[in-house]
């Protein structure tokens, strides 16, 4: 049994490595790849449908739509490093698992703030941290919640 959860957690653990390349290599960029632009135009263009103007909060994403981008972004990412570290056979990790994996994503999110002073065309923004943050803290907030409703569902 062991060496099979030492397994799944190799497996996630590569998984949260690839997602988090794949955050650097897209904030190394000095302009969107082609295919995030497009997924850009598609989110504002749903947002328009949605019809913006009666909440305040959709007309602010149509305003800053990177920061939804962040957002989810981070979103998943806090998915990836919870599940992750769920499968730790340390059991000081597993009992402080969403601590962890705040610090984990916020601190990375941080990271990839500074780092992008140093990527031309882009600047660091301490708003783009703040929407990593949420969405990190979101996605703990929805895995507690899923937990929680599975337990009751199955008692």
């Amino acid at each position: 049994m062991k060496n099979i959860s030492n397994r799944k957690f190799m497996l996630y653990f590569a998984l949260t490595l690839l997602y988090a390349a794949l955050i650097f290599y897209l904030s190394s960029q000095s302009h969107l790849p082609h295919t995030a632009s497009q997924m850009e135009h598609l989110m504002q263009r749903i947002l328009s449908i949605i019809g913006t103007h009666y909440f305040f909060i959709f007309k602010f994403i149509t305003i800053h739509i990177d920061k939804l981008e962040h957002f989810v972004i981070y979103f998943i990412f806090g998915f990836l490093i919870r599940i992750t570290l769920s499968h730790s056979e340390n059991p000081s990790v597993q009992q402080n698992v969403i601590l962890l994996t705040m610090i984990i994503g916020v601190g990375y999110g941080a990271l990839d703030e500074v780092h992008q002073m140093f990527v031309p065309g882009r600047s660091p923004s301490i708003y783009d941290l703040f929407a990593d943050a949420a969405g990190m803290a979101f996605s703990q907030i929805f895995i507690a919640l899923g937990i929680y409703l599975y337990k009751s569902w199955h008692r």
